[in-house]
Formats: structure tokens, C-alpha cells, sequence
């Protein structure tokens, strides 16, 4: 069994069991678009049972401390064994490419790895990343199991301390296998089977066609058919998979040159891969524990009545949530990045409801929620943001 990160495009064939951002294991008592508790599974279940079968939008960890500490994720470090295992998949894909079979023939007559096709393939990455970008950033409901996904996948791979030598290693390995494997087989191999016996030698039909299949094999035909939120999730990353199948194929057709999307696929990935892991995941977890250590809530009676009623480990559990959805690290929440956390809290919000939240919280009218004001906010329940964000919309329940 291996990963599937869902913005890149690695691993066909292969799925995981469903995964959550690790940023959202803030609060663990709500499941996406249902302020209800789920069913929890202890890190430890989880990373040594990796196909439970919850959703992603329904699996939870355990805080470690009762009392409302700082969660608990899983923080496995360096994982040799997922990438060892993601390598051989990718291996097993292209194994005609080692043994100078049809792959080896495709890739060494469709592939010219000099300085334009590398260039071409650097500027191919440009739509690509763009589009990812504008996913990574978007406050929509819709590409929020898509980001979660991934940066869980990621968690997985090279756990919650930044590694920059290795993870780039690793990354860059996984990375440029794909490229090769996969460009191979499905732009060089399927694209004109699909044109010459479906489309009568419309090269349009084959684009069409493989992209088609490259984005089915990137999801979980299963979760189609459970419908609601796991259906709704897989068409976002069908749809997305489908684009960059597509965008790969039209590098191919429009410069004749297999590199061009080997190369615009190999440093999508790995883009994907090292920026997620030491700025998204590994890089904000330790930013939100290096900020929980500091004296940084400024109403000290404010701090002292929660030590006093909850203990010093829930005050610094309010602390590092908090600091785990300041994505922006500018020590404030704007409406739009609480919006962003409380997707990852299970909490789907109408942007006027957020705002509504927002006001709430922010008691001095900046515009802003600063630690203080976040702190007063959970506090009354017991840290929960999932309970705090209910009342304030639908009062006591």
C-alpha cells in the first residue's frame, strides 16, 4: 500500500488510507461540514493501521493530554520505509524501462534531454504551479480535502521536523522516477494508442482519453461510490489530475519532445514534495512550538485565571492551535485564515458565518484575532474551537 499526495501526481494504482491536515489536529471534535464528534483513532492506530477505513474528513487524533494539551499528530520522523515502498511502485510502473522493453523504446525515441527540451519543460512547470497555488491559498470548502491530503501524505513521508537534506533528497528521487515512469507510459504510450485506435489519428482524442485515465488512476474509484464528502473530494482531485494530465499532454504534442513534460512533471512533484514539507507542515509546526514557548499573551490575569482553572498545559495547547493557523506568521488570524483552520477543524462556514465568528472573537474591532482575544474566546470550552464556533452561531445546544 502506498501515498497518494493529491496535488502532485504520484503513485498510480496505489491509494492510501484517507488522511487529514496536520494543522487540523488543533481541536479534534468535529468532522467536516457536521459540528458532531466522530469516532477518534489514537496516532498510534493510525500510523501502525494505515488503512482504517475512516474518511478523510472523519479521521481524528487523540490529544495527548486529557486536559486539553497540545495535540498529538502523528510525528513518525523520516519514513524509509514509504518512500522505499513508493519508489518500488513506481518501479514496478515502468519495469520495461529497465529491461529496454517497449518503455525504454518509447523513452529513448521521444525524449531529447538536451537544453531546450529542459527549458521548454522549466516553462511548462509555470501553469502548473500557478494552478497550485491558487489551490494551496483558497479558502473554498472544495479544495479543502485536497490540501489536507496532502500535506497529511506529507507529514507521513518525512515526518514533523523539518529535514531539509534528506526530504529533498527523498523528494528529488520520487520526483524524477515519476516524471520518467509516468510521462512515459501514459504521454508517450497511451496518447497515441488512444488517437490511433480511438480517434482515427486524432492526436485530440488521445489527449483527451489518457488524461482521462492518468486522473482515474490518481484517485479512489471506491470513495465514488460512497457519495457525499468522499465523492465530493475525489471529483475535486479527478478534475485537478485531469488538468495536469492535460497540461503534460499538450507539452508533448506541442513541442514532440517526451522531456518537456518529464521535466515540467518531475519539478511539479518535487516542488509539491519539499515546499509542503518545510514550509506547510514540518516549517509551521515548529514555528507554532517555537511561538507557544514565548510570553506572548499580553493580559497576563487572562493567562493566569486559565492556568489557574485549566493548567499550564491547556494554555499552551490554545497557544500552539493558535500559532498553527497563522499560516502567515505575522503573530495575528485574519478572517480568511480562521476560515482556512476551521476547514481543517471539520467546520465547513459560510463566509458570512465566519465573519460572524470572526467578529465575535475580535474584541477590540482590528479586523484581527490576536492571542489573547483566541484564548478568551476557547477558554470557556475547555479549548474546544469546534464548541466555541457552535455557540457563537447557534448559541447554547
Amino acid at each position: 500500500m502506498g501515498f497518494h499526495a493529491s496535488r502532485s501526481a504520484v503513485n498510480v494504482f496505489f491509494h492510501p488510507a484517507a488522511t487529514t491536515k496536520c494543522l487540523g489536529h488543533l481541536d479534534f471534535s468535529g468532522t467536516r461540514r457536521h459540528l458532531v464528534h466522530p469516532p477518534s483513532l489514537t496516532p498510534s492506530s493510525w500510523m501502525t493501521n494505515p488503512t482504517s477505513k475512516f474518511s478523510p474528513t472523519k479521521l481524528q487524533m487523540k490529544s495527548s493530554k486529557s486536559s486539553g494539551g497540545s495535540p498529538s499528530p502523528p510525528t513518525a520522523g523520516f519514513n524509509v520505509g514509504l518512500i522505499a515502498q513508493n519508489l518500488l511502485s513506481q518501479a514496478l510502473l515502468g519495469s520495461t524501462i529497465w529491461f529496454q522493453g517497449p518503455q525504454y523504446q518509447v523513452l529513448t525515441s521521444k525524449a531529447e534531454f538536451g537544453p531546450i527540451g529542459i527549458g521548454l519543460g522549466v516553462v511548462g512547470l509555470i501553469p502548473l504551479l500557478f494552478i497550485s497555488r491558487q489551490l494551496e491559498t483558497s479558502d473554498s470548502y472544495l479544495v479543502s480535502g485536497l490540501n489536507l491530503s496532502t500535506n497529511m501524505a506529507v507529514l507521513r513521508l518525512f515526518g514533523s521536523k523539518p529535514q531539509p537534506v534528506l526530504a529533498g533528497i527523498a523528494s528529488l528521487a520520487m520526483s524524477a522516477l515519476t516524471g520518467v515512469v509516468e510521462e512515459t507510459t501514459f504521454r508517450g504510450q497511451l496518447l497515441p494508442f488512444f488517437a490511433n485506435n480511438v480517434g482515427n489519428g486524432d492526436e485530440m482524442v488521445g489527449l483527451v482519453l489518457s488524461s482521462l485515465l492518468f486522473a482515474f488512476l490518481h484517485t479512489n474509484p471506491q470513495a465514488f461510490l460512497k457519495g457525499g464528502e468522499a465523492f465530493l473530494d475525489n471529483f475535486v482531485l479527478f478534475c485537478l489530475q485531469f488538468v495536469n494530465g492535460s497540461i503534460f499532454a499538450f507539452l508533448y504534442l506541442s513541442t514532440g519532445n517526451l522531456a518537456v513534460p518529464i521535466i515540467a512533471h518531475a519539478l511539479y512533484d518535487f516542488y509539491t514534495f519539499y515546499k509542503t514539507h518545510l514550509v506547510d507542515v514540518a516549517g509551521q509546526m515548529q514555528y507554532a512550538s517555537e511561538e507557544a514557548m514565548m510570553p506572548n499573551i499580553k493580559n497576563k490575569a487572562l493567562e493566569r485565571k486559565w492556568i489557574a482553572e485549566r493548567g499550564e498545559d491547556f494554555v499552551n495547547g490554545v497557544k500552539q492551535s493558535f500559532f498553527l493557523m497563522d499560516t502567515n506568521r505575522d503573530g495575528v488570524l485574519s478572517p480568511r485564515e480562521l476560515r482556512i483552520a476551521l476547514f481543517s477543524y471539520g467546520i465547513n462556514l459560510s463566509k458570512a458565518q465566519t465573519e460572524k465568528v470572526a467578529a465575535a472573537v475580535d474584541m477590540d474591532e482590528d479586523s484581527t484575532i490576536d492571542l489573547d482575544e483566541f484564548l478568551a474566546f476557547v477558554g470557556p470550552t475547555k479549548g474546544s474551537t469546534a464548541k466555541a464556533v457552535r455557540y457563537t452561531l447557534f448559541g447554547p445546544i
